[in-house]
Parts: structure tokens; sequence; C-alpha cells
């Protein structure tokens, strides 16, 4: 349960004037704008759906497959992608999955990574901790914040340790170091991180034609208004992805 949310920040150096091609040009195939979706039909895990979010300019595409092989390999390209944003001065690849334990962030300028991270429960294929560069600001300060081991009946070796910083007296378990620099670096950079704000972005929904001949998703109903549409997705108290997993 929690959030689950990867995808690409950036400030555009122009406004997008045609998103459903911006879109499509990211990933080399046909996106059409949806209405809101149904919270069990759409998930940006999966290939073929994509979110996009404006933050009063600062734009947030979410998709898995657009960044999850940036994350998880320090030596893949990021240029491409680059140029595909339109060459923005810098921008963040990222992942939040709280249900897989899976958190990362690249950090990169003029289409080159300087700073990755990527935190995940291990497995077969990735060992738990893929870091490349050297630490930012905002990490420095929470490698090097004081610690203690919790308080429990436990065996020492299996208490969490704790990582706390002073004025104001910020905690968390060292397990959510990467996705505390996250937070921190995403509103340092942009001024809001997505899944933790009373900001209302405005959304955009896109699917990928292939997948709509797939599953045959439905037109967005005639008698709702693009403007009456808009509004009522700007509405919502709660975005889709905490709905999808129940936060």
């Amino acid at each position: 349960m929690g959030v689950a949310q990867a995808g690409v920040a950036f400030w555009p150096q122009t406004e997008i004037s045609d998103l459903p091609r911006f879109v499509s040009g990211l990933f080399g195939e046909e996106y059409v704008e949806i209405a809101h979706p149904n919270v069990r039909e759409f998930d940006i895990r999966h290939g073929g759906d994509v979110m996009v979010q404006n933050f009063d300019g600062a734009i947030f595409v979410c998709s898995g497959d657009l960044v999850w092989g940036h994350l998880k390999d320090v030596n893949s390209d990021l240029l491409l992608l680059h140029h595909q944003l339109g060459s923005p001065a810098t921008f963040t690849v990222f992942c939040n999955y709280d249900s897989g334990g899976s958190y990362g962030y690249a950090l990169v300028e003029n289409g080159v990574r300087k700073r990755s991270r990527l935190q995940t429960m291990g497995g077969p294929q990735l060992p738990p901790l893929i870091e490349y560069g050297a630490p930012t600001a905002i990490e420095q300060r929470w490698l090097s914040a004081e610690s203690y081991l919790e308080d429990d009946d436990g065996p020492i070796d299996e208490r969490q340790r704790m990582l706390y910083l002073e004025d104001p007296r910020v905690e968390i378990a060292e397990d959510d170091l990467t996705g505390r620099v996250l937070h921190e670096t995403l509103i340092a950079q942009f001024g809001v991180c997505p899944w933790e704000t009373e900001a209302e972005p405005v959304y955009h929904f896109y699917r990928a034609i292939s997948k709509m001949r797939e599953i045959k998703t439905p037109e967005p109903p005639s008698t709702l208004p693009s403007g009456a549409l808009l509004d009522a997705i700007q509405k919502q108290t709660r975005p889709w992805w905490r709905m999808l997993l129940g936060s």
C-alpha cells in the first residue's frame, strides 16, 4: 500500500503546445489523451499508460517504462531523453514505489548524469543499492545525521536504525533515506513533491493507440465538454495513484 509514481520532472525550455505529440515522441509510438481513467484500469507502472502533471510550469511525465532502465543502469544514455524533453538545462528521473520498496533518482545536467541512487529490496537481478556520482548537499546532510537503534526487544542486528536532524526535529528510518532525499530534492528543484502536497496540478492522461486496440479503451463521453472534464479532474479530493493503492 502507498504511493506508486515514477517518471521524469523538468522545466520546459519553451511551452509544450501539443502534449499528445510530445508524449508520443518520448515513446516512439502514437499516444492519445483519454478521459480521467478508472483507477483499476490505468497504472503508470504498466506500458502504454502515461500521466502528465503540470505544477505551475513544472512538468512531471509519469511512466515506469520511461525511467526504470535509467535508474537501474548507471551507464544508460540519457542524452536522447534530454533531446526529447527539449534540452532542458536539468531534469530529474525518479521512482517512488512504496509497495515494492523501490526509491530512486537520477539528476541530469545538459544530458549528462551527475548523480543517481536507486534503493530496492534487492533480488536476483538488483543489489539493494545502486549509486553513481558524489552525494548532493541534501544527501550529505542526511548521511552525516545522528542516529540511534530503535528500542525494542528484538536482536540488535534486526533493529531499525533511525536517522534524525534537529531544528526542526525530523526522523526517518535508514531504509527510507533514498525516499526522503527524493522528496526534498523534488521540492528544492520544482517546489513540489507530487505525492506529498496539497497543490492541485493540471492532469492529463494518455494511452498508447496500440494498447487501446488491445483492451478496447472507450472514448471519453461526448456529453461531457472538455472544460468540464478538466474541472472534474482537478476537483478530485484524492489523486488517482493514492486511490489505487489505498493510501
